[in-house]
């Protein structure tokens, strides 16, 4: 019985992989019939476990993986994870209601970007409630 071969190498490792061979033992053939070029494949022998001192690792390492953080939802607004946009609704908890106006140079005292700054202000006001425009200071 003759083996079945592929157009592609791809194709002949990913007939392997279906096989059930891992990837990293399948071994692509390369059968020539004229001008006509077919890859097959074969699963080859496990490799000699190399010992413990001498494994290295070229990939890159894992990053830790952060702690889920629980995120309050309020009139149908969730509040901002870590990163610039908290820091902005941070600002505006403890500087209360503001005005786009009012905010512009705090933001580019902060380095925030602007029409994210604004954005999350309007998203900060619908998560408290606050609708309509702001009462001029008297």
């Amino acid at each position: 019985m003759e083996a079945k071969t592929y157009t592609k190498r791809e194709n002949a490792r990913r007939a392997g992989v279906a096989a059930g061979v891992p990837a990293e033992l399948v071994e692509i053939t390369v059968h020539k019939n004229g001008d006509e070029v077919r890859f097959g494949w074969k699963a080859m022998g496990a490799p000699a476990p190399a010992p413990a001192e001498a494994v290295v690792t070229t990939g890159k390492l894992k990053k830790e993986v952060a702690p889920k953080v629980e995120r309050v939802e309020q009139n149908g607004v969730k509040r901002p994870g870590p990163g610039k946009c908290l820091e902005v609704w941070e600002y505006l908890d403890q500087y209360g209601n503001k005005t786009p106006k009012e905010l512009k140079p705090v933001v580019a005292e902060k380095g925030w970007n602007e029409n994210n700054a604004l954005i999350e202000l309007y998203g900060w006001r619908r998560f408290n409630g606050i609708s309509g425009r702001v009462k001029a200071a008297a």
